[in-house]
């Protein structure tokens, strides 16, 4: 039995009351929704705020990023040309710079280091040194460092250089330092001293000869007082030995006067060293002179014996000196090359200008000079005999009174210029004069 066909009016009421429950349930879902979407567009709002901060920021991130970027580049860049610039100043020293770690390994070496310590193509950076000569120098500085790490040690000795030369060399030693002064290795700096050398014993060789020159001619003129009454008595002796024939006692009074000629002789020589000779500047072909003095010289000369080697032009070399005072030089240096080569061999000359040693521009007294060479073939001469060549009366020949190269020495002096021997027993000798060259400018003054 259907109640609702049967009371139509009792269904609607509760269906009214179903749909008013829903209508009302409906209702509180949607507000519910309302506020969920709400709660939503704020959450989605904050959110977009957000991300457009994060946007900005790191957008300025970015900006500062690259400021720093190129900083950063500028900055390196700036650091690699300080170290190209060092660099380039560390490889230009005219000293050798080697720095080792406490391992003893090579950290850092400049090529004048490299040129006097390394083999040729040999690559010591980074590794241990395999001269054992001067790593065991190298290795004594070291150890005298330890003991005073603040000292500043230094030895010299002398090296065969990469031209086959013997060079005199200076090592000094300090100790690197690290930020929190800690000791991070050992620098040596080498510093050749061969010309320095050259140069204190030329100072020390001039000081010598100055003091023997002023005793020389005291003791000169003091001889050459009683010399000249004994020739005299000598003569009237030997001319009243002739008158009674007497042949024996005659030949007495001859030696006596020989003697005493050859004692005048020396005098005169030793006189002419100790006085300090006044050359006067003229322009002197140097390249004509030396041509007059080997047409001489043949005449002193056998062809088979002795090859003479000329190697200079046709073109002149204008020297400023006394041209007379120089041919002394030379020739005396001609005979005594000549002398060394009894045997025969070969007699080189040579002749070339030599530019100044500085800048012209920055210094303008720098002159340049005319250097002739003498070079024999002889036996050479020991390094003793070297530091004694120039003294007065000092000779390796049984004959001479060793003034020559004396005299030679002081004549040079006078011009301004230099004398200069190298020498090695068994491999001949080289003299070197240098004259100052001609100018017009120099010479006016």
């Amino acid at each position: 039995m259907n109640l609702t066909n049967q009371f139509p009016g009792a269904r609607t009421m509760k269906e009214n009351k179903v749909d008013e429950k829903n209508e009302k349930n409906e209702k509180v879902d949607v507000a519910v929704l309302n506020r969920a979407f709400e709660s939503f567009n704020q959450v989605t709002q904050q959110l977009q705020n957000s991300y457009e901060k994060l946007q900005a920021r790191i957008h300025e991130l970015d900006l500062e990023l690259d400021q720093k970027n190129r900083e950063l580049e500028t900055n390196l860049q700036e650091k690699e040309q300080v170290k190209n610039y060092l660099n380039n100043i560390l490889e230009n020293l005219v000293s050798g710079v080697i720095v080792l770690d406490p391992e003893n390994r090579v950290t850092t070496l400049n090529r004048e280091a490299e040129t006097i310590v390394c083999e040729k193509g040999e690559n010591c950076l980074g590794g241990y040194l395999k001269d054992q000569t001067f790593a065991d120098l190298l290795e004594g500085l070291k150890e005298s460092l330890d003991q005073a790490p603040s000292a500043k040690p230094s030895l010299e000795r002398e090296y065969k250089a990469p031209d086959g030369k013997k060079r005199n060399l200076r090592i000094s030693a300090s100790t690197v330092w690290s930020q929190n002064e800690q000791a991070a290795g050992t620098v040596f700096v080498l510093q050749e001293i061969t010309e320095l050398k050259r140069l204190e014993e030329e100072a020390q060789r001039n000081r010598r000869l100055r003091a023997m020159g002023e005793m020389a001619a005291g003791i000169a003129h003091e001889i050459r007082n009683p010399l000249g009454s004994i020739e005299l008595c000598a003569s009237l002796l030997r001319d009243d030995l002739k008158s009674h024939v007497d042949p024996e006692k005659t030949q007495l009074a001859d030696s006596i006067c020989k003697g005493v000629s050859h004692m005048d002789r020396v005098i005169s020589s030793l006189l002419l060293f100790a006085q300090s000779p006044h050359p006067t500047k003229q322009k002197c072909d140097m390249t004509a002179l030396m041509k007059e003095l080997l047409d001489f010289s043949m005449h002193l000369v056998s062809p088979d014996e002795i090859k003479i080697i000329s190697d200079f032009g046709e073109e002149p070399l204008w020297g400023s000196g006394d041209a007379e005072l120089l041919k002394q030089v030379f020739l005396n240096l001609i005979r005594n090359a000549i002398q060394s080569m009894p045997e025969g061999g070969e007699l080189r000359i040579s002749i070339k200008d030599v530019a100044p040693a500085g800048d012209r521009r920055s210094n303008p007294e720098q002159r340049g000079f005319v250097a002739v060479s003498v070079a024999d073939a002889g036996p050479g001469i020991d390094k003793e005999n070297l530091l004694k060549l120039f003294n007065p009366f000092f000779t390796t020949r049984d004959k001479g009174t060793g003034l020559g190269l004396a005299i030679a020495h002081n004549i040079v002096k006078a011009h301004q210029g230099a004398i200069d021997v190298e020498s090695e027993p068994g491999e001949g000798a080289r003299f070197t004069v240098k004259i100052p060259r001609w100018e017009e400018a120099s010479n006016e003054k």
